[in-house]
């Protein structure tokens, strides 16, 4: 039976058995913190730009100070993607012997599983786009639109100029960005697997995740990259989206915004270098994979020097956690230029590394000494669930409900008090709607795919192969 909707609504505050209580905290927190990064994005738009006396209160604000540390939650979601999709395959790969033939024939099935796992939402996205309504591009024909449909679709429109985006389906290069790393790591995990008896899986992703940081500092340019220095002068929204965008935003919505379209844009050219390409975001998912790895092979024991160890690095990372707030980069930029090169390309990086090691003190065993009992009592608590059990639906919604609420007039009662009150007086307002949407869409569309595509993988049409 397709619908059973008593049954998923409250599967939405529920938990399997076997599932890794913690993460719902992670999930839900970096959902919250993106919902937030793109709040402060659209809010300050109508503030004068620089060196106006209201954007250099802006540069002051608690909410510029924290939108590093919230920009960076993406990279949560991507750590956590490697993180699962490596501690399936490897434990798959222990229980059952595998060889080439059965991982080629199982392999075509995981990638569509995934897709599957996308297009539901995607669709969503879709419907809210030509409900609210978005601009054609310029002299654009019927090819052009379709291809740009084809590149959300396809999962390839991280590769896409933004120019041509659809800006309400902004959001979802990352998820082009997640499904490419299905497709290419399960064969290189495969490969390392395989090759276990001569060089540890753990090595091989450390070099990755180093390559990844190496890669990341030969493609930076600090001097066609300013990236701290444009974030610091310039408003983002006319950064990110496409020229013509602007336009019907103005004339649809009856808005004026106090600020010129760049011509030349340095943001731009990081994002299709450093943001959005395959070969400079992976090192975030190899986080996730090394954290997997370990877990898998991490034995209980006691060891109250492991304890000591726990807190120094859990300190490190609040510290740099914090330290957006505490450096001061106006004295930095000028004369520091390799710093910030190495800054740039790595951060990213070791943020998520970060992240992956605040979750394995959650899901290590409870002997081991880097378990923490209160970090895993705070990330499991049942207020997370419905948060991070929606918060695929709501990160590709969230966007475009967002700019309805706010150009749409309903919320533009808050751009007169500061960005600061006016994102987290948004927050719950923009959470709400979109989880309300995703809850309907979850019950009625993604659950009974999902159980339909399940029933049929596991039925007799799909061949399964002896294993032994």
């Amino acid at each position: 039976m397709w619908w059973k909707f008593r049954e998923d609504f409250f599967s939405l505050f529920n938990r399997t058995n076997d599932y890794f209580y913690p993460i719902d905290g992670l999930r839900a927190i970096a959902s919250l913190l993106i919902i937030l990064c793109h709040l402060v994005t659209i809010f300050n738009t109508f503030i004068p730009s620089y060196p106006h006396s209201k954007w250099e209160e802006f540069l002051k604000s608690i909410a510029f100070t924290l939108s590093p540390l919230m920009a960076y939650a993406l990279e949560i979601f991507f750590m956590l993607s490697g993180f699962l999709l490596t501690y399936k395959l490897i434990n798959q790969w222990k229980k059952n012997k595998v060889n080439h033939q059965l991982f080629l024939q199982q392999y075509p099935i995981l990638i569509l599983k995934r897709a599957i796992r996308f297009w539901p939402g995607i669709l969503l996205s879709i419907l809210l786009m030509f409900i609210y309504g978005e601009p054609q591009y310029p002299n654009s024909n019927y090819l052009f639109e379709s291809f740009r449909y084809l590149s959300v679709w396809m999962f390839f429109q991280n590769y896409i100029d933004t120019e041509y985006w659809l800006a309400s389906l902004a959001p979802l290069w990352s998820i082009s960005l997640d499904m490419q790393v299905h497709i290419i790591l399960p064969v290189l995990l495969y490969l390392f697997y395989s090759s276990r008896r001569f060089i540890s899986i753990d090595y091989l992703l450390v070099i990755l995740f180093i390559l990844s940081i190496i890669l990341s500092i030969i493609i930076f340019n600090p001097i066609t990259m300013p990236i701290i220095l444009i974030t610091r002068r310039y408003h983002n929204l006319p950064l990110l989206l496409p020229a013509h965008y602007f336009i019907w935003l103005e004339t649809t919505y009856n808005l004026r915004f106090p600020f010129q379209i760049l011509q030349s844009n340095p943001i731009k050219i990081f994002l299709h270098k450093m943001y959005l390409p395959l070969e400079a975001r992976f090192g975030s998912f190899i986080a996730g994979a090394i954290l997997a790895v370990k877990l898998i092979n991490t034995p209980s024991e006691n060891n109250q020097n492991g304890k000591f160890k726990k807190f120094i690095f859990l300190g490190l990372i609040f510290l740099y956690v914090l330290s957006p707030v505490v450096v001061n980069v106006d004295t930095l930029l000028p004369n520091f230029s390799l710093i910030v090169t190495l800054s740039i390309a790595s951060s990213r990086q070791i943020f998520a590394l970060s992240q992956a090691f605040i979750l394995f003190t959650t899901l290590c065993p409870t002997t081991h000494p880097y378990h923490s009992h209160r970090i895993k009592r705070f990330l499991s608590l049942s207020i997370w669930i419905p948060i991070s059990k929606l918060s695929y639906l709501v990160y590709v919604i969230h966007w475009r409900i967002s700019f309805e609420l706010i150009f749409g007039g309903s919320l533009m009662f808050l751009t007169k008090y500061s960005i600061t009150s006016a994102i987290f007086i948004s927050l719950p307002i923009v959470l709400f709607i979109s989880q309300f949407i995703s809850c309907i869409w979850y019950i009625i569309i993604e659950k009974p795919i999902e159980r339909e595509i399940s029933a049929y993988l596991n039925s007799d049409k799909i061949y399964k192969p002896h294993v032994t």
